[in-house]
């Protein structure tokens, strides 16, 4: 099915009520900091090696996000409100579209967690948010369906790159794992000091 005609299916009509834009807006621009959320939380209550996958987990991401650069850089695609099709619901500036950033950092952490022992669970359940974001992004005129389908191997290519170099970053991810351990016994021990003063 065509890219266009598809998206005049997916994205919302001009009649949209105010609670169906209200739940389609929160998907769109708030699921990301949900998920960075919980990305925090498993880095604070995991050990060592939970910590280390976080990592990982963000080094895909900052690779996938690097190529998608080179891609909007190489082959830019417009938006659809730049090509005055369906109705946008959601504020965007006029730059390339392809492929989804949202999309591609949700499926990049989901990639790269489906490479990790011990983070493997979150894998699935990032998959699905990275397709409900971009679901809501097509809906609210900001995205064609391709922006999200491209994504995926955006995404998939900077897992693996990122999983390639799991033993020469193991460099970088030491001194970043020691400092955090030292930082937190430091704020442990202050707010002990703190308690008995």
């Amino acid at each position: 099915m065509n890219n266009h005609v598809l998206f005049e299916i997916l994205n919302a009509g001009p009649d949209l009520g105010p609670a169906p834009l209200a739940i389609a807006h929160f998907m769109a621009t708030q699921l990301t900091s949900v998920v960075l959320l919980v990305l925090g939380f498993a880095w604070v209550r995991g050990g060592h090696a939970v910590r280390r996958d976080v990592l990982e987990m963000l080094i895909g991401c900052a690779l996938a996000s690097g190529l998608a650069q080179l891609v909007l850089h190489f082959w830019p695609q417009p938006r659809p409100f730049m090509l005055n099709l369906g109705t946008q619901y959601l504020q965007h500036r006029a730059t390339p579209g392809l492929p989804s950033h949202h999309v591609t950092f949700l499926w990049a952490l989901a990639f790269t967690a489906w490479g990790t022992r011990r983070l493997k669970a979150f894998a699935l359940p990032l998959f699905v948010t990275g397709l409900v974001v971009g679901w809501s992004r097509v809906f609210l005129g900001v995205h064609f369906p391709l922006d999200v389908l491209a994504a995926a191997p955006v995404a998939l290519a900077g897992a693996v790159v990122a999983r390639r170099m799991r033993r020469p970053a193991m460099l970088l991810y030491s001194p970043i794992l020691h400092g955090y351990r030292r930082l937190d016994k430091w704020i442990v021990a202050g707010l002990m000091t703190a308690r008995h003063t």
